[in-house]
């Protein structure tokens, strides 16, 4: 998988950035040895380069992960999600366009719930590549676009990151509390972009990364009580839109991610 070797040194970077993987000396800087390890593999890592671009039902969705994934994707009325080609002679997989009515096409993939997806109290980092179209929310069935979530918002945890009005945010709950981390970065339709959340301890911090620029990564960073994240229920992982208790998307209130979305990961250290 052509990508894959890509997406680890994104996800160390993340980490890195966060504070994480660091042996700091007398002087506060990082040790060179530490830097250049090999970083761990994601638990969960969805890249669709396996993929041929074209419709997207009823293909078989397989994780380049470490751990055993059961991956389905799920369609609301007319299923159009599609294969397509991505970044750098990739695949990414393509989501509904905005409706904005119940009559309207939506698609989520949906992953299993396993003890390795409810993290604890454990430091943790999550994913993905989005290219956002340029027409994406207003209504009450569309409203914002979910990238990656576990959890809703009325469960006693959650971890998600969402675009809305372009902007990307990150939430971290649990026991204790909850940490929201905003981006002022507003993403361009034309642009691919890579974000991160990471939370260690006390604090989660929201990587940015435009893939088009060659600049450095706007990162973000917020401290607050969060506590163990004990997702053990029926909750699966939702990529792409809502997805409740029962598995199904969540029809009142979808928040469809409408755009592309690729190099899904979620590693739990």
């Amino acid at each position: 998988m052509p990508r894959t070797t890509k997406l680890w040194p994104a996800v160390a970077a993340a980490l890195l950035l966060a504070g994480c993987g660091t042996a700091a000396g007398d002087s506060g800087g990082v040790d060179p040895a530490a830097a250049t390890d090999t970083p761990p593999r994601p638990q969960l890592l969805l890249t669709f380069d396996d993929q041929q671009p074209g419709p997207a039902a009823g293909k078989e969705i397989r994780s380049d992960g470490a751990a055993a994934a059961m991956v389905d994707l799920l369609a609301v009325n007319k299923p159009v999600a599609e294969f397509e080609k991505g970044r750098e002679d990739g695949v990414a997989l393509r989501f509904p366009p905005y409706a904005g009515t119940s009559k309207g096409s939506f698609a989520a993939l949906r992953v299993e719930p396993e003890e390795w997806l409810s993290p604890g109290s454990s430091e943790f980092t999550f994913g993905a590549d989005v290219r956002l179209d340029g027409h994406s929310s207003g209504s009450e069935i569309d409203n914002g676009d979910n990238v990656l979530q576990r959890g809703l918002f009325a469960d006693s945890a959650q971890f998600k990151i969402q675009v809305d009005k372009h902007r990307a945010s990150c939430v971290v709950r649990g026991t204790d509390g909850a940490v929201v981390v905003k981006s002022k970065l507003t993403l361009d339709p034309a642009k691919w972009y890579r974000l991160s959340c990471h939370r260690l301890d006390t604090t989660v911090t929201l990587t940015v990364t435009d893939l088009a620029a060659g600049t450095e990564p706007a990162a973000v960073a917020k401290t607050g009580p969060i506590g163990s994240l004990d997702l053990i229920g029926s909750e699966p992982l939702a990529i792409g839109a809502k997805i409740g208790e029962d598995g199904e998307i969540v029809r009142s209130s979808t928040d469809q991610f409408n755009g592309r979305i690729d190099n899904v990961s979620y590693l739990r250290n």
